[in-house]
């Protein structure tokens, strides 16, 4: 599935450097156990990475911009593992300065997605250096510093957590809770806040769910940044989402072409809410299937609309005149903030796409994490009356 283009891509994403990175480990995940090391080699200084002197911001963060961008010369698993210890070796040396708070946050980031780098390349020392960095961190007498390192640190509890262990995460939210009080929010608490919500809905806990949507919430809103703000929003709605199967669902809005537009029209009919964006290459390549199920199942009281989330009217209309969709989709213009900020978006908590709702004829939702084959069948089911009535 692909992320919204907005903040939650962001969050999904981390920094600039991550991109990079995503790309090395995909192709290099495949290093064997005999190339691997239990120890961090010594860094020789004849290949060091130079670092721009001073602690201007905006040199430094170009500088920051620079790394994230240099390739490993030896594109082997100890080659990366090299390239990555240089990095941490200059990231080290920017770190040390007095620096702005924000060139302070990315130089975390980066060191912190570097070890996390180097241990998937075979290099079994970097986990513990991590933790060893985010303790030192912890402990740093610089405001920044210290945030950062709780940050880490309740981030590194998230990745390992265990869903089925309602204590660790009852536990883990609350340290979540504890973090946000911090002022003033940066995105990497908002980074934070948004990785908890998402391990909080594998557990299927409903009412963990709104509680911890609304102590994350009214604490991102007292931000000045109107992401952030968003963001509280978009929690909410996922915590709405998780809730939503058996419950009535609510979709109004404006179609692309201007009409007014409620599901309610559809009362008895099995509905299928798609949120999508012509952007999205899932979404795309999924319309011919849910076009083979409109054709299928129209006449037997199968209705679909979608939900786009496009920031392009042009293009989201383009599109649609050369596909000729038979069903209604919703736009929203967003007053300046595009589509992808669709209200209905942000009310149901869809942070990625394709994301489809499957109603039953008593208007109740039956699924929201259905694709493929899966979707198909249980859309035969509902429409043949052999599916749940809730």
């Amino acid at each position: 599935m692909l992320r919204r283009s907005n903040l939650i891509t962001w969050l999904a994403c981390g920094t600039f450097l991550t991109t990079s990175l995503a790309i090395s480990t995909t192709t290099f995940r495949q290093a064997t156990a005999d190339d691997a090391q239990t120890t961090a080699p010594v860094e020789s200084t004849e290949d060091a990475i130079e670092v721009p002197e001073g602690t201007d911001a905006e040199v430094l963060q170009r500088f920051l911009k620079t790394l994230g961008r240099m390739r490993a010369e030896d594109p082997t698993p100890a080659g990366f593992r090299k390239h990555f210890r240089k990095l941490l070796v200059a990231l080290g040396t920017v770190l040390q300065r007095e620096i702005d708070p924000e060139t302070a946050q990315l130089t975390v980031q980066m060191m912190s997605q570097c070890y996390d780098i180097i241990s998937q390349f075979g290099d079994r020392a970097a986990a513990e250096q991590k933790q060893t960095f985010i303790n030192e961190l912890k402990q740093s007498d610089r405001p920044m510093l210290a945030t950062q390192g709780r940050i880490l640190d309740v981030e590194s509890q998230i990745s390992s957590l265990d869903p089925g262990n309602a204590e660790a995460v009852i536990e883990m939210v609350n340290q979540v809770v504890k973090v946000l009080e911090d002022r003033p929010l940066t995105n990497a608490h908002a980074s934070l806040a948004y990785g908890a919500m998402t391990a909080i809905e594998q557990t299927n806990d409903g009412e963990l769910a709104v509680s911890a949507a609304k102590a994350f919430g009214d604490a991102l809103r007292s931000s000045d940044d109107p992401a952030l703000v968003s963001l509280a929003a978009t929690m909410e709605g996922s915590a709405r989402r998780i809730n939503l199967k058996g419950q009535p669902i609510e979709v109004a809005g404006k179609t692309v072409t201007g009409e007014d537009f409620n599901v309610e029209q559809w009362k008895g009919k099995v509905v299928l809410v798609d949120f999508w964006a012509t952007w999205c290459g899932p979404c795309v390549q999924a319309m011919p299937e849910l076009v083979d199920l409109y054709e299928k199942y129209h006449d037997q009281g199968l209705e679909i609309v979608g939900i786009s989330l496009d920031d392009s009217r042009p293009q989201l209309e383009e599109f649609l005149h050369q596909k000729q969709l038979p069903w209604p989709t919703l736009f929203h213009d967003g007053a300046g903030q595009g589509g992808q900020d669709h209200p209905l978006a942000s009310y149901y908590g869809v942070s990625s796409i394709p994301t489809a709702f499957l109603v039953n004829r008593e208007g109740k939702v039956v699924a929201n994490d259905l694709y493929g084959p899966a979707l198909s069948e249980a859309v035969a089911e509902l429409v043949e009356g052999k599916g749940k009535s809730e």
